[in-house]
């Protein structure tokens, strides 16, 4: 008897431990894998503080009910991009943070859209259909309290890149002080007026500004007077014929883009030179440059990287675009760490562009019609080998000569290896002979005419009108008179 009642007490403690792991595996399973079941999470992706329903053709943003049930998942993402979304509506209390609504269809947004959004850090929308008439100030009013909407206090990054923006509203930006970057690059801005110039003037926390693409010809005085603590600036893409004087306004820039615009020539003293702190410029694909002259980038000494390539025109690259004196009168170069030349119209690379060639990193100066002769001698001895050393030392196999014809087609890198001593004609066919040589030459033809037609004209005159048979009778009289005497 004591053996059975022994028996049926382990039977109930096997299956009450049995219960226990039971349940407990239960918990855990629940408490890391279970997502919440909710609308927006059966729909879209819900895993680790991301809601992601990018690209799931969700026509219409999800009502303040569906919102809410995420309460307890505590979403910091919310990804709704590539969505056929027309109208942004209003967003429940949720601790978002980066909220993405860029490459949607979205033509309209509710005043206060995103104010129960407290802890909101980046929006994007760009790539949509907003325009000037849908946004004001009350669609980025801030979240509500007892006193009244305050500011966002975290927001950092606003995209509004790629819109149908024309001109700015006044105060949009109000709740939004402490914005560091601002995107408005692809909008047809077309000219930056009073009221678009006010409203990002506010914006005195500003870092980054995106002015890419808006067709832009000019920037009016002021617009960044107010913005000290800017650090990059793109303004590529623009309708610039000539470096923006407002740059003067932002002298601690350190990244500024100004490809793709049609400048033929930049010269010396423009608003570069108050540009000190400066240590990247990029000014690619301009179609149209072809000279770049001496002291162009002066005083750029914090300079380290600098991209001049795919400027199929530029021919002259004047080997002292990058000097400046100091106070003693001395020569001043930067410290060039990057060097991006391919892609133009150079003939050559001049030994003088850097103060020392040893001190760069990354360089490439491929696909250009170079001039194999012996003022490129120093490419073949010194600038190969730099080259050599680096990660991206395969572009020295896109360093071809173009001339003279015998060594057309050879590569730099083939130049090095054979030791070629390359040399300049002793003597050119005018042709070939430098722009001032062939000036004197055409001058001095000019001169010539000039004297000698007024001669040959005055002898074809007086030849018609018989002075020179009247001097050869007078001649044949004297003759005949000294014959008879």
């Amino acid at each position: 008897m004591f053996l059975y009642n022994l028996f049926r007490l382990s039977a109930v403690l096997i299956i009450l431990v049995t219960i226990k792991l039971s349940l407990t595996q239960e918990d855990v399973g629940t408490e890391t894998t279970d997502a919440p079941s909710t609308t927006i999470c059966s729909l879209c992706a819900c895993a680790d503080g991301v809601v992601n329903c990018a690209n799931l053709n969700i026509t219409s943003l999800f009502e303040i009910p569906d919102w809410d049930a995420l309460k307890d998942f505590n979403p910091i993402t919310a990804n709704l991009s590539l969505n056929p979304i027309t109208a942004v509506t209003r967003i429940s209390k949720l601790p978002i943070q980066v909220l993405n609504l860029s490459y949607c269809e979205i033509s309209s947004l509710e005043d206060g859209s995103f104010l129960y959004l407290e802890d909101l850090m980046v929006l994007d929308l760009s790539n949509n259909k907003i325009s000037t008439a849908a946004i004001n100030r009350k669609v980025f009013v801030g979240p509500l309290t007892g006193g009244g909407p305050e500011d966002f206090k975290r927001m950092q990054s606003l995209n509004l890149a790629n819109n149908d923006l024309h001109t700015l509203p006044q105060d949009i930006f109000m709740f939004m002080p402490t914005l560091t970057s601002l995107d408005l690059s692809g909008n047809p801005l077309a000219y930056i007026d009073q009221v678009t110039m006010g409203s990002i003037s506010d914006l005195k926390n500003l870092r980054e500004l995106r002015l890419s693409g808006c067709d832009l010809e000019t920037l009016p005085d002021g617009l960044l007077r107010r913005q000290r603590k800017l650090r990059h600036l793109d303004l590529s893409n623009n309708r610039f014929t000539t470096i923006p004087l407002v740059l003067r306004e932002a002298p601690n820039l350190v990244y500024l883009n100004l490809d793709r615009i049609p400048m033929q020539t930049l010269e010396a003293n423009t608003a570069l030179s108050n540009l000190t702190k400066l240590q990247e410029l990029s000014m690619s694909r301009l179609s149209r440059l072809q000279n770049i002259s001496a002291g162009a980038l002066a005083g750029l000494s914090d300079l380290t990287i600098l991209r001049l390539n795919y400027n199929p025109r530029l021919t002259n690259l004047n080997p002292d675009f990058m000097v400046w004196k100091n106070e003693d009168d001395e020569e001043m170069w930067p410290n060039i760490k990057e060097l991006y030349l391919n892609n133009n119209n150079l003939s050559g690379i001049d030994s003088g562009l850097l103060d020392s060639w040893k001190d760069l990193v990354t360089g490439d100066f491929s696909t250009n019609p170079f001039n194999c002769d012996c003022n490129n001698q120093w490419m073949v001895d010194v600038l190969v080998p730099v080259l050599s050393g680096m990660p991206t030392n395969a572009t020295i196999n896109s360093m071809v000569c173009k001339k003279p014809s015998d060594l057309r087609g050879l590569t730099f890198a083939q130049l090095y290896n054979t030791s070629k001593i390359l040399v300049c004609p002793e003597s050119e066919s005018i042709s070939d002979l430098p722009m001032v040589s062939n000036m004197a030459i055409i001058l001095g033809i000019m001169i010539g005419i000039v004297v000698t037609f007024p001669i040959v004209l005055v002898l074809v005159l007086l030849w018609r009108k018989g002075y020179f048979s009247k001097m050869r009778g007078t001649k044949y009289h004297s003759d005949d008179e000294n014959e008879d005497l």
